[in-house]
């Protein structure tokens, strides 16, 4: 892009064209009809396909050739703003981020405990699948990998369930504060915690999946638990047929799990001691280019906490040594209310260090921008003030939910129009017309424009593109879908003409693409009878493959030996 930036000065524009740029253009097409072969071939080929060659000719010209001239030929003190490139990331997505990395630390910590984890959240569908399994199987089937008990349905409906701290705020968000606002107890909630609890609350908006909305549903659940489990009974109990359905059923159970429960108050005291801390810092107005600093002590902060677990659990703990400023809690109350539970959770402990240090480990890796001797550590400060960056995206997500809004206001408006609207509140452009723009001919000239642009169709244009384009990538899809079957058929229909060999002294002697033709057969002819055959990427050596085949051999053989037809199998 620098070279082509740089070739464009150079060469001028089309309504003033260079002598340099005429000579390129010149040259660019002298070479394009070399590349053909001959004058006869250039002249042959049609209009389009003479431009085609001419203009990837006259790309490389400008760019390859031209721009690293000029670049080449450039004193280093201007080279350097033209290599400067600072990227940013959001520090919105950034403390998501970590919350999830923490999360998913957090999850694998029951197993390394060898501590009965949070109850299993399954859905409807895969709840109905293991209502004949009993939680003891369920937990060893989970924490050691003990699948030999279930059935395959059991064993898929158990993989594709989830449990915990961040499931019960998914679901407590979809019960109380569902995005759809047919869905879920709006009023009714709204109602019941305005008399019992004295205020009107709004359960945080998990889902939105809006930022930090998990820490925070997890602090609520924990402030109000037993006024949400008695909300709970009511919704049941009031029911002309008495009883919760399977997501009010879960969110019940969720809410009176110890591990459960352990993982909300984990996430709440990160949101009280880092989350909040840190966005109100990062939400300012500055530069965030300038941030490394703070982030470095953000990881600090972290580290201290993991050496000293106490400053956030202990009964004194204060927000002066806990919290990442030293501020007050953002609401003490959740404090107060994890630090009473705490004494009935007793892996909170490890469960909240597994959480830091899955935190450390994600800060560290979305704050790579900030390491010593990058871009923005080497800038100067010069640099970082010109190359300003703000540290979040909100105003560009806030953009696209004000859009959002107004298509709902407005749903015949184009998206040009509604462009139009904001950068004219934006950038003042009524106090520049006031100033600028106020004569009678200003204003002619400026609906005679807006005429012609609304005449010339360009909001139909667009959505003709954006429809080709989705027809097109639908039909590469599709073609690409159906190649992507011919081959399954071909693969299956191989697998299905290969003869299972049975002679342990030929398995011995086959080499690795025998062998894997072997497993394969067991893996797809197999597959319901004989489970246990490991897939093809955890049997890379010709031992362990060897060492594979003969197991599912003797497994068949059992089989064999159990049934009275056996089945037509080749023993060569």
């Amino acid at each position: 892009m620098t070279y082509l930036v740089l070739a464009r000065n150079h060469l001028g524009s089309a309504g003033k064209p260079s002598s340099a740029l005429n000579t390129l253009v010149a040259d660019s097409t002298d070479t394009a009809a070399q590349l053909v072969g001959s004058p006869e071939l250039w002249v042959s080929l049609s209009a389009e396909e003479r431009m085609a060659i001419y203009v990837e000719q006259l790309k490389i010209s400008t760019h390859t050739e031209l721009g690293k001239a000029l670049y080449d030929g450039l004193p280093e003190d201007e080279r350097r703003p033209l290599d400067l490139f600072l990227r940013l990331g959001c520090a919105m997505h950034k403390d998501l981020n970590s919350v999830k990395g923490g999360n998913s630390a957090m999850m694998l910590s029951w197993g390394d405990l060898g501590a009965v984890p949070p109850i299993l959240l399954a859905n409807k569908e895969n709840a109905s699948a293991l209502r004949g399994v009993d939680i003891e199987t369920i937990m060893a089937a989970s924490s050691l990998l003990s699948t030999e008990d279930l059935s395959p349905a059991e064993l898929q409906a158990l993989e594709s369930s989830t449990r915990g701290g961040v499931k019960l705020t998914s679901l407590a968000g979809a019960l109380f504060n569902h995005k759809d606002d047919k869905k879920g107890h709006h009023d009714t909630y709204s109602y019941y915690f305005r008399e019992v609890v004295g205020q009107p609350l709004r359960f945080p908006d998990t889902s939105n999946t809006r930022y930090g909305s998990h820490c925070a549903a997890a602090a609520e659940l924990l402030v109000h638990r037993e006024h949400y489990l008695r909300f709970l009974e009511v919704v049941r109990d009031r029911k002309e047929r008495t009883g919760f359905n399977h997501m009010e059923e879960n969110v019940f159970r969720g809410l009176q799990d110890v591990p459960t429960l352990t993982e909300l108050a984990v996430l709440a005291l990160y949101g009280q001691a880092v989350t909040y801390p840190y966005l109100r810092t990062a939400r300012r107005f500055q530069n965030g280019l300038k941030l490394g600093p703070f982030h470095d002590q953000l990881k600090s902060h972290i580290e201290k906490l993991i050496e000293t677990p106490d400053l956030l659990l202990d009964a004194s703990a204060s927000a002066s040594t806990a919290a990442l400023d030293g501020e007050e809690w953002e609401h003490p109350d959740v404090v107060a209310a994890i630090l009473k539970l705490v004494p009935e959770l007793p892996h909170i402990r490890e469960v909240l260090l597994a959480f830091l240090e899955g935190t450390k480990t994600t800060w560290a890796r979305f704050t790579v921008e900030f390491a010593k001797g990058g871009a923005i550590d080497s800038a100067t400060e010069t640099e970082l003030d010109r190359a300003f960056l703000l540290p979040t995206n909100d105003h560009n997500e806030g953009a696209l939910g004000g859009y959002r809004l107004w298509s709902r206001k407005c749903p015949n408006g184009s998206e040009a129009y509604f462009n139009a609207l904001t950068m004219y509140h934006q950038n003042g452009t009524e106090e520049f017309m006031d100033a600028h723009l106020s004569s009678l001919d200003d204003q002619k000239h400026i609906r005679a424009a807006a005429r012609d642009l609304d005449s010339s169709g360009h909001e139909r244009t667009r959505r003709k593109a954006l429809v080709q384009h989705n027809i097109a990538v639908a039909n590469q899809r599709s073609r690409e879908r159906l190649e992507k079957q011919r081959k399954a058929d071909a693969a299956m229909e191989k697998i299905r003409l290969t003869v299972l060999i049975l002679d342990l002294a030929v398995v011995d002697s086959l080499k690795n693409t025998a062998l894997d033709e072997q497993l394969e057969v067991y893996r797809k002819r197999q597959a319901e009878q004989d489970p246990l055959v490991p897939m093809k990427s955890k049997v890379t050596r010709r031992a362990e493959k060897l060492e594979a085949l003969k197991a599912a051999i003797a497994r068949l053989q059992s089989r064999a030996e159990a049934t009275a037809a056996p089945g037509p199998v080749s023993g060569n």
